[in-house]
């Protein structure tokens, strides 16, 4: 009898943790309900694993704990000026990871090292399988738009693409530091690994993804410059660390003077159709899609006639994503070259047809569907739109910038924050105050999890929260862990476009690994930077 509650005792201690975590990690990419509950079976575990009295000493001494689940007890705080309930209760559950994720990690049994390295491939191989099934689920749907990408993905995109980015740098980091269990796969399968994760973050179009990948890499570049120890790639180092901060540079640059090259400069006003009708012309107006004018050339009374007789959604219906068809049509026309007339609508392909009423309002959307390239443009089309006109409705980076300018001004206000639950309210007011343009069905809350610390605790409130987070790291002695850097910096540069640590799956992934780091790193993990940099010295 006693062997056999050893054997339960040994199995609790030794084994479940471990498939816990590993659930947790199958989560992120694949189930939001199930990160909320593994993370609840974590937190139970803690109850059953170990002496009681253990338990009680290391929740008085582990001050990174304390650290962590202190951010949770700062919402908690933020409650008592709460004036909406539901919203505040809202805020708690969603934040409650800060204190059940760390509890999880730091009261159950060490888990070996043996362990740890694997549970860091099954998270790659995770989040590998759930970009090939989301391929697969595109390749298989019946149309492809620009969202297809993100809605296929199981979890949200932006979250999805940082989990991407983190996979890709745990791959690389386990190979050139020999790492066990990834670290053995060889070198050229594992490039090939990283090659269809680098593709796949390209094809989803994530732009935070991007420039997470963007400043983590360099970092990554810095970092390799002093730890390879091979003289040919010593010799590059340089050249590499140069291609990799410029190449994005002038990528983004050549997409921009793609869309402010003119070529239809010169123009008259007094032409007119082939069936002799006036064009309308807004002479003055700027606005271009891939160096036309969309306001020029436009005979409403054509294109109506024409449009109505080859589509059974009218000209003035609203297309797939909402957008009146008169205006997709406009742009669309404009990027292929063709005038606003009977002659243009009738140069349209039946594709074409179908790309309008789909809500695509350019061709490259189309021709570049698998590149980076239409992403960018989108960008700077918005940003041009919002600099010339100052209406920012139905463009995700302008309306970003209204969100921030409401939330600066809540913060001017409001030195010690709003507390929590109270947005909705302080945010409304704030739109109304700034005399912003933003229709009211596209308001929001701050898309900057900075912006959105300060407005809630204010500006002390938000250098606690950063300084317990450091804090935590320190206490453990994890600031030399390679991966708890990159963890910071790709989550640290992802804030700024969003708010990824009050998101569902967001702040799990921050906490899954950032606990799993500070209580269960492997020794040749917690001094992968300090010990190579050491042997480089030598």
């Amino acid at each position: 009898m006693r062997d056999r509650k050893g054997q339960i005792i040994h199995f609790v201690n030794n084994y479940l943790p471990f498939f816990s975590i590993a659930v947790l990690l199958f989560s992120l990419p694949f189930s939001e309900s199930g990160l909320s509950i593994f993370t609840g079976v974590l937190f139970l575990l803690v109850a059953f694993t170990g002496n009681f009295n253990d338990k009680v000493s290391l929740i008085r001494n582990d001050k990174s704990f304390w650290a962590l689940s202190g951010i949770f007890f700062i919402y908690l705080f933020g409650c008592i000026f709460c004036n909406d309930i539901s919203t505040g209760l809202y805020e708690l559950k969603k934040n409650i990871f800060w204190f059940l994720i760390p509890a999880g990690f730091a009261f159950i049994p060490k888990i070996d090292e043996k362990k740890v390295w694997y549970l860091l491939c099954l998270f790659v191989s995770f989040v590998t399988a759930a970009t090939v099934i989301t391929t697969i689920k595109i390749i298989f749907s019946e149309s492809f738009n620009l969202s297809d990408v993100r809605d296929a993905s199981y979890v949200s995109h932006i979250a999805f693409s940082l989990q991407i980015v983190f996979s890709i740098f745990i791959l690389i980091v386990s190979v050139v530091l020999k790492f066990p269990v990834l670290g053995k796969i060889n070198k050229w399968l594992i490039a090939l690994w990283c090659l269809w994760l680098l593709v796949f973050l390209g094809f989803q179009k994530s732009l935070i993804g991007g420039v997470s990948l963007y400043f983590a890499g360099i970092y990554f570049l810095f970092w390799m410059s002093r730890t390879v120890r091979s003289q040919f790639l010593k010799r590059i180092k340089w050249p590499m660390l140069l291609f990799f901060v410029f190449l994005p540079i002038l990528y983004v640059g050549w997409v921009a003077c793609n869309f402010y090259i003119v070529k239809d400069n010169e123009s008259d006003f007094s032409k007119t159709t082939l069936s002799g009708n006036k064009y309308s012309f807004k002479e003055n107006d700027n606005q271009l899609e891939n160096g036309y004018h969309v306001n020029w050339y436009i005979c409403n009374k054509e294109l109506e006639k024409e449009w109505n007789l080859r589509s059974c959604e009218k000209i003035y219906d609203k297309d797939a994503t909402g957008y009146p068809i008169y205006d997709t049509l406009i742009r669309y026309m404009t990027s292929k070259g063709l005038r606003k007339d009977s002659a243009g609508v009738a140069a349209l392909t039946d594709a074409d047809i179908k790309n309008v009423r789909a809500g695509i309002s350019n061709i490259i959307f189309v021709k570049k569907k698998y590149s980076i390239y239409p992403r960018i443009y989108q960008t700077i089309w918005e940003v041009d739109r919002y600099y010339h006109t100052g209406n920012p409705n139905n463009q995700s980076l302008s309306q970003r910038i209204e969100f921030s300018k409401a939330a600066w001004h809540i913060i001017k206000n409001n030195f010690w924050g709003i507390g929590t639950g109270n947005y909705p309210v302080f945010f409304d007011k704030a739109y109304v105050q700034i005399n912003t343009q933003l229709k009211e069905g596209f308001r929001s809350k701050v898309h900057n999890q900075y912006l959105s610390y300060m407005v809630k605790f204010g500006l002390p409130g938000f250098i606690v929260i950063i300084l317990l987070i450091f804090f935590s790291i320190k206490w453990k002695k994890q600031y030399n862990n390679i991966f708890v850097i990159m963890l910071l910096i790709i989550v640290g540069i992802s804030n700024f476009g969003d708010t990824t640590l009050e998101m569902h799956v967001g702040l799990p992934f921050f906490l899954v690994f950032l606990s799993l780091f500070l209580w269960h790193s492997p020794a040749l993990l917690s001094n992968s930077i300090q010990r190579h940099q050491g042997k480089n010295k030598g």
